[in-house]
């Protein structure tokens, strides 16, 4: 079986170049060329054209909707205002005529015309294949690959065009939830939101569908969706629900079962800039050919660049006090640029790969990370999980402390406080905090409304709308979700 570059597109396409400021044009019910899909590598490069959406278009996991949840959580500021690449995310500007709304939806929605295209084709190919149980085992494992991309594609769009399903919000409400795209459509179809219930239903769905397919003999593949990585995004799925114990029993698994390993403390500064990593159990492969140029997230995250994600006065200030010996501290570093100007701390996560010719554009951005998967039991733990062995909520945080801290005073006891913590050190321009306020009903800080320091948790800008593209395709559509 033939391996392809994760860059591959299922068709060709116009993606979005570096420094362009024209959106994507696909329509959002993304429907590739009449195609065929007849031996399993016609199926293993059309899967690989399914990730490409990721990595290579402008507001994907390697520019924007990396960083969206830090650019509005309160922890990040930008140092230069002249640039304006971003500035609607800090502002909270994402209505229906935003570039980030109109670029990301039509991005995931890429992702999912390609997968259903694809699972739509996918049959013809199993009678064709050999009486060979590796080859039936890697086609089962391709189909789990599709149904957990369309998982996450779908979580990701709830994410940042829905209320997440806490107190206060109705997930029975008409148009609550997101357009489900799960089929290959007739052209002119008019698409309509879901309710978050429908939406998360179908979510989970499609990552159990990719649990009973996913092989678990597969080793750490960090560009690819393996077993472990489907069944992390999962429980972080299950914690966003608040099913604590579905949460904490897939994250313990995870945690006991799988090859991924926590980062040594010697080995935590050094793994950002490599390629499938001990702790990485889904990154998104760039490449010198595919990636997002002058959008990457390298280049906003650096004084030289658009240097639009520092931390921001009130990060700086928690971030400067309380944390002697952690290893965490050296990914965050005061920086300006040679002139002196864009003064700032920025985080050191996106560096460059080891041996890139283009160190600013060629960032693996982890999508998820054991010790986030740790985080998650650890807190679905303390909210009401029964724990099994030793895995309690405050053994799992003083495991991943210990790997982080020294010299190391394990803690007696844990609070959501501290849990709360140390996904903001740990997970620091991974794409969390704006989230993790949310589901937990805290109010958000903010620099950058007149007159206002902090948002309320369900005050509607902290929602993205569709994009007024769709209204104007298909004006039944609601492009604010309700509540």
């Amino acid at each position: 079986m033939k391996r392809y570059p994760l860059y591959i597109a299922l068709v060709t396409t116009l993606s979005i170049s570096s420094c362009s400021k024209e959106l994507n044009q696909e329509p959002s019910i993304y429907r590739t060329a009449e195609i065929a899909i007849t031996t399993l590598d016609d199926l293993e490069e059309a899967v690989n054209g399914a990730y490409s959406p990721l990595s290579s278009y402008r507001y994907s996991y390697s520019s924007e909707v990396a960083l969206y949840a830090d650019a509005r959580g309160g922890d990040i500021t930008a140092t230069s205002l002249g640039y304006n690449q971003t500035l609607a995310l800090h502002r909270l500007n994402t209505d229906r005529t935003s570039d980030f709304s109109q670029g990301t939806y039509q991005t995931f929605t890429a992702v999912l015309g390609r997968v259903n295209d694809v699972l739509s084709k996918a049959p013809a190919v199993k009678g064709t294949l050999p009486n060979n149980p590796v080859y039936q085992a890697y086609y089962q494992d391709l189909l789990g690959q599709l149904y957990a991309l369309r998982a996450l594609a779908h979580f990701e769009l709830a994410r940042i065009f829905c209320y997440l399903p806490i107190a206060g919000v109705n997930q029975d409400a008409p148009n609550s939830g997101i357009p489900l795209n799960v089929e290959v459509y007739p052209e002119g179809y008019a698409f309509k939101r879901s309710t978050l219930k429908e939406t998360y239903a179908q979510i989970i769905s499609d990552f159990k569908k990719a649990l009973e397919t996913l092989s678990k003999d597969e080793q750490t593949n960090s560009g690819k969706i393996n077993y472990w990585a489907a069944e992390a995004l999962l429980s972080r799925v299950y914690l966003y629900q608040a099913d604590w114990q579905n949460a904490y029993r897939l994250a313990v698994d995870v945690i006991s079962n799988s090859p991924y390993k926590l980062y040594p403390r010697s080995e935590y500064v050094g793994a950002w800039r490599q390629q499938g990593s001990s702790e990485s159990l889904f990154e998104i492969l760039t490449t010198e050919k595919s990636n997002t140029g002058l959008n990457s997230i390298g280049n906003y995250t650096r004084p030289t660049g658009y240097p639009e994600f520092a931390g921001s006065s009130s990060f700086i200030s928690w971030f400067k006090s309380g944390h002697d010996g952690d290893i965490r501290t050296n990914l965050i570093a005061e920086q300006a640029d040679p002139q002196g100007g864009n003064k700032g701390y920025y985080s050191l996560k996106y560096r460059g790969r080891t041996g890139s010719s283009n160190p600013t554009a060629i960032n693996n951005f982890k999508v998820i990370r054991l010790s986030e998967v740790y985080l998650i039991a650890s807190e679905a733990q303390l909210k009401g999980a029964t724990a099994t062995g030793s895995h309690t909520a405050l053994e799992l945080y003083n495991t991943l402390r210990k790997h982080r801290i020294s010299p190391y005073t394990a803690a007696t006891s844990v609070t959501l406080d501290n849990l709360l913590d140390e996904r903001r050190l740990e997970l620091f321009c991974e794409g969390h905090r704006l989230f993790d306020l949310i589901r937990n009903q805290r109010n958000v800080p903010t620099e950058y409304l007149p007159g206002v320091t902090e948002v309320d948790y369900l005050n509607e800008r902290l929602v993205s709308e569709l994009p007024e593209r769709e209204y104007n395709i298909n004006p039944s559509l609601e492009v604010k979700a309700a509540k």
